[in-house]
């Protein structure tokens, strides 16, 4: 009979207060934290916004116990959508102390924990199930993905057949866990067949044809991009089909792409200067503009920005206006210098949005799309304000000229709560653009115009 040992002291592994944190299938943990969170009306998956339909799958699909493969482009969170998969995991479980796969201490998988049962004597501890996150690598070896012998082991002095000897791969590193493999179609094809395996036998198989004697228990998922992605490589067709696809989209509204932009921008800038809801929109719509296969472009766009590209939009501008000390975002933060200079959002796109024919055409791409979300938002500004805007032209019309940073005070009566003096300057420039009795002059400053 085995004895086992938990935090120095001999206890009862079936008693009511551990059995729960062993002998269970990972699928069965998740399981039981999947229907908890649908007996108290809580989404498991709130950090992905929008996406309904696609949680619903992978809720269905994790209670089936099957593998998940995301698919979609770069940016829009299958990422995200994995690890937000491991909160289902337990917090804690019972596994053989100093185990490098977290093993089971009543049906261990692993040569050294078998042997331990086998002497009558194991040491357990609590661990946190891990999430392993395995990046698609075309050059990846047998010995990362699944193990192999440790040459510092021989040399140490320890047999061919010592427990000591094998050192697990990644896959084996995720037992009683996830796996998630990012960009699954980057592993080599051979490594591939592996995977297969694994998902049908829960074993693995080297390409020399020895079974490595470990039926681990692994929630596998997976991401690709689609199939005429660029650089994108086939996912054998065996492997594929014992996977559940589900695939990721854009977000289906401007709402949502802000929404996302917002969670995931640096949590300092977010709490250190105000993102106003006027150019929030504006910046948001630049990206969605450009997945507009209709935009008045004449360059066409074959690599679209992503959600990704939104954030780190939003990061560049609200850290130029901590920088310039502003209260809130500004249209000068939207570059570096220059009337309207856009060279802060081009920063977000550059590497994350690409032409078909020329890149050096990029700078001119974006500020046409820049020019373009800015003309959109004024013109809803203008049509929910027009009474406001009105006023604030026959002021500009009487002074002859604005400085924002000076004169808001003056024109609170005007303006929403947040951000007044950038709220005066996107009304200033609603005028510019929508009614054009106004000329942008200088950072935050506008001159009266008429019509010639």
């Amino acid at each position: 009979m085995t004895t086992y040992i938990l935090e120095g002291k001999e206890v009862n592994i079936w008693s009511k207060e551990l059995a729960y944190f062993h002998s269970r299938s990972v699928v069965d943990y998740v399981r039981d934290n999947l229907l908890k969170f649908e007996e108290i009306g809580v989404d498991p998956f709130s950090e992905i916004v929008g996406n309904d339909v696609e949680k619903e799958l992978v809720k269905n699909a994790l209670m089936s116990g099957s593998s998940i493969i995301f698919r979609g482009k770069k940016g829009y969170g299958k990422t995200t959508f994995a690890k937000a998969i491991s909160k289902l995991l337990p917090e804690k479980i019972l596994a053989v102390k100093g185990c490098k796969i977290n093993d089971d201490p009543v049906n261990p998988v692993c040569f050294s924990c078998k042997k331990k049962v086998e002497d009558g004597v194991v040491e357990l501890e609590w661990v946190k199930p891990k999430f392993v996150r395995i990046c698609g690598d075309p050059m990846m070896t047998t010995r990362q993905l699944i193990g192999g012998i440790s040459l510092q082991k021989l040399r140490e002095g320890y047999d061919l057949d010592s427990p000591e000897v094998f050192t697990p791969g990644k896959i084996l590193k995720a037992n009683r866990g996830i796996a998630y493999v990012d960009e699954l179609g980057a592993i080599p094809s051979a490594l591939q067949t592996l995977l297969h395996e694994l998902l049908e036998e829960k074993q693995v198989t080297t390409p020399e044809g020895d079974i490595v004697p470990m039926k681990i228990d692994v929630i596998f998922i997976a991401s690709t991009n689609p199939a005429n992605y660029k650089g994108v490589s086939d996912i054998k067709e065996p492997l594929l089909d014992r996977m559940e696809v589900v695939e990721i989209r854009p977000p289906d509204s401007l709402e949502k792409e802000i929404e996302i932009a917002i969670r995931n921008t640096n949590k300092w800038l977010r709490e250190s200067v105000i993102m106003p809801e006027w150019h929030a929109k504006t910046l948001a719509r630049v990206t969605i503009l450009a997945r507009n296969k209709e935009t008045r472009l004449p360059e066409k766009i074959e690599v679209e920005p992503s959600c990704r590209a939104t954030i780190k939009i939003f990061d560049h501008v609200m850290a130029s206006a901590v920088r310039k000390g502003h209260r809130a975002v500004m249209i000068s933060d939207y570059g570096c210098g220059g009337i309207y200079d856009f060279s802060n959002i081009l920063l977000g796109l550059r590497g994350r949005m690409k032409l078909e024919f020329r890149d050096d055409k990029l700078e001119d791409v974006v500020n046409t799309l820049v020019n373009d979300a800015l003309e959109i938002t004024c013109s809803e500004l203008f049509s929910i304000m027009q009474t406001e805007i009105s006023r604030l032209a026959s002021e500009l019309g009487r002074r002859g000229e604005i400085n924002v940073y000076e004169d808001f005070t003056e024109f609170e009566h005007l303006l929403p709560e947040a951000g007044k003096d950038s709220a005066l300057e996107f009304m200033l420039e609603t005028l510019a653009r929508c009614v054009e009795v106004a000329e942008r002059i200088g950072d935050g400053v506008y001159a009266y115009s008429t019509l010639d």
